[in-house]
């Protein structure tokens, strides 16, 4: 066999009929295999078969005319397979290394992965692992990493990169390393261990910078762009993703740079700047497609449907989201169908079709947990089902889920975990275990006084009064709003200081101080004009013109009956209806006045006369005596 393996020129093509695998006898003839020659002719005549099928697969192999890209590839895998039977594991290597012609043009055993066959990855691999040199060997542990981690089997994933790690201190190969790092990182970060990934991300783009390769450079930069997003940081995510960019159009990696466009629609996509989004993200899957990337193609499909829910528009929403379960059942990925599941999950969820979401979200969850060490998919699939049960009212099941989720979130940070709690205290304030509630709502203000989130802890506070004034508790709700008007000053944040200054003002108003409920409305109402918040306007006119008739302020009544004639036309025959009311209270009540002193005269008047009669009839009576 020759030393130096040849790689076939698609482009001269050597006037040979070409597909995406070089010819075979082109193959043949680099691989040194020649049955005519003596070396052949004296093998035993099992290892000749062998290499006879070898010939046979690599020559003979006819393809239909729409073979898939896997069919297009079976000569050359047998051939391999073939070789490995009599452990010519050397000729069996070079099939893999093998160039393709394909968009991405990778060798054999890397487009397997393009494709999505990782489970023909790990075949391949699991057949010639430990028969190669070290540095052989390295490369097959990182790819075997590879294959697992993409199939969501994390702990074997770590298993085999640690074994390439060891591997390379042993025997050093800065370049190895890099890539191994970057992949372990990887797997930390799907894990969500945030410190021990950012570690690796740094040792990984310090090496790739040291030994000036852009493209392990380039990937490690997309990465930390990811683990910054994740982390909520979208600025420093965007800085690190944009430099990516940059680089992967230097090298003229498209499939790198159809990645990184993915990623910084999914920031775009973060910080709502949707129509941006959705261009990184039609960039990103016309790339993918073009270089027939799977799991490209995949990502941007659901990244595409997360922007059409946010916009809610739910009917493309479930179709980008079907064809992204559809991709992944046909390659068989399972971290892609616990994807695409939860995520149609979640779109019916939003609909109000709970049953079809909770479907979805156990489909998930199913899948998850068969995956074993998937627990980020785990998590959300079993949030889902709270998510689900609650909007169902089947609060009991609802909370059963979340406590599960519960001892997931830890792992998950700061927001998952206090979003599980929220979901535990409003499912027993819906239960009405009001006490239950105001436990998981004071443990969330508890955790959120440590992060010093003031939105978060506002949000809280507005739950937890409403809890304390459905118990009629109006002391204790009374605090929290209060609580509220001090943070929303601190924080500027006009928007949480209106509902509680509205809150306030209807809390007062429960405890009979009606005039500080009519100067918390006061207030409240050049606020909400400010922030253009109509409804909220309009009400809380209607409840001062209600204060303002029980406190027989006339003028203040009227005013504000005008200005809520101004806000919506019905309050226009309203008004008129209560003018014509108040006229009409006016007339009965002097009709009911006149009666009542016609009456009462009346009444006074037989009463007089009845005196008068008895007092004369005495008198006659008398005088008949004296007679």
């Amino acid at each position: 066999m020759k030393s130096d393996f040849a790689e076939f020129d698609f482009n001269s093509q050597n006037g040979l009929d070409v597909d995406i695998t070089p010819p075979g006898e082109w193959m043949l003839a680099n691989l040194g295999i020649d049955l005519a020659a003596p070396e052949f002719r004296e093998l035993p005549p099992y290892k000749r078969a062998q290499y006879r099928a070898v010939k046979n697969w690599l020559t003979r192999y006819k393809l239909k005319p729409d073979a898939s890209n896997l069919e297009k590839v079976r000569g050359y895998l047998e051939a391999f397979y073939h070789l490995c039977e009599v452990e010519d594991w050397q000729r069996a290597w070079e099939i893999l290394l093998t160039r393709l012609n394909t968009p991405t043009y990778e060798n054999l055993h890397n487009q397997l992965g393009t494709w999505g066959d990782y489970r023909g990855q790990i075949e391949v691999y699991d057949r010639i692992l430990g028969k190669l040199t070290q540095t052989e060997n390295n490369i097959l542990f990182n790819s075997l990493a590879n294959a697992y981690q993409a199939l969501g089997d994390y702990e074997t994933a770590m298993k085999y990169y640690q074994q390439s790690l060891n591997s390379v201190m042993e025997f050093p190969n800065r370049k190895l390393e890099a890539k191994v790092l970057g992949n372990i990182a990887n797997t930390y970060l799907s894990q969500r261990k945030f410190s021990k990934a950012i570690k690796c991300y740094q040792q990984s783009l310090g090496i790739s910078q040291e030994i000036a390769d852009r493209y392990i450079e380039c990937s490690t930069l997309a990465n930390l762009g990811d683990f910054y997003r994740i982390q909520g940081n979208y600025i420093k995510a965007t800085q690190y993703l944009k430099q990516s960019l940059l680089i992967a159009q230097e090298i003229s990696n498209r499939q790198l740079e159809g990645a990184v466009l993915g990623k910084l629609g999914v920031v775009y996509r973060c910080c709502k700047e949707y129509a941006k989004a959705m261009q990184y993200q039609q960039y990103s899957l016309d790339i993918m497609q073009e270089m027939q990337y799977s799991k490209g193609v995949e990502a941007s499909l659901m990244n595409v449907g997360a922007i059409y829910s946010r916009l809610k528009d739910y009917t493309n929403a479930v179709e980008c989201h079907k064809q992204h379960l559809a991709i992944a059942q046909k390659i068989q990925d399972p971290l892609a169908q616990r994807q695409a599941l939860a995520d149609l999950g979640r779109i019916y969820y939003l609909q109000e079709y709970y049953s079809q979401a909770i479907d979805y979200y156990q489909q998930s969850l199913t899948i998850a947990r068969e995956l074993k060490s998937d627990v980020v998919g785990e998590f959300f699939a079993i949030f889902g089902l709270g998510l689900g049960y609650a909007g169902s009212k089947d609060y009991v099941k609802a909370i059963d889920c979340y406590q599960q989720a519960l001892l997931l979130a830890p792992q998950m940070g700061n927001e998952q975990e206090i979003a599980v709690l929220l979901g535990i205290a409003e499912a027993y304030n819906l239960l009405k275990s009001y006490p239950q509630s105001i436990e998981y709502y004071q443990l969330i203000l508890i955790f959120l006084s440590r992060l010093s989130n003031r939105e978060a802890e506002m949000f809280t506070l507005v739950n937890l009064g409403s809890v304390y004034s459905q118990q009629k508790d109006y002391s204790k709700a009374k605090d929290c709003y209060e609580q509220i008007v001090l943070l929303a000053q601190q924080t500027g944040t006009r928007h949480m200081k209106m509902v509680a200054l509205a809150r306030l003002g209807s809390t007062n108003a429960k405890l009979g101080c009606k005039p500080q409920a009519v100067e918390l409305y006061e207030q409240t109402l050049p606020i909400a004009k400010e922030l253009g918040e109509y409804k909220r306007e309009i009400a809380i006119l209607i409840k001062l013109v209600f204060l303002y008739l029980e406190q027989q302020r006339y003028s203040k009544l009227f005013k504000s009956l005008i200005r809520l004639a101004f806000k919506h036309w019905l309050v226009i025959p309203i008004f008129i209806g209560l003018l014509f009311a108040l006229a009409l209270i006016g007339i009965f009540y002097v009709i009911i006045s006149v009666i009542i002193g016609v009456l009462a005269a009346l009444f006074v008047s037989v009463i007089v006369t009845f005196i008068l009669w008895h007092f004369f009839q005495s008198i006659k009576n008398s005088q008949g005596k004296c007679e």
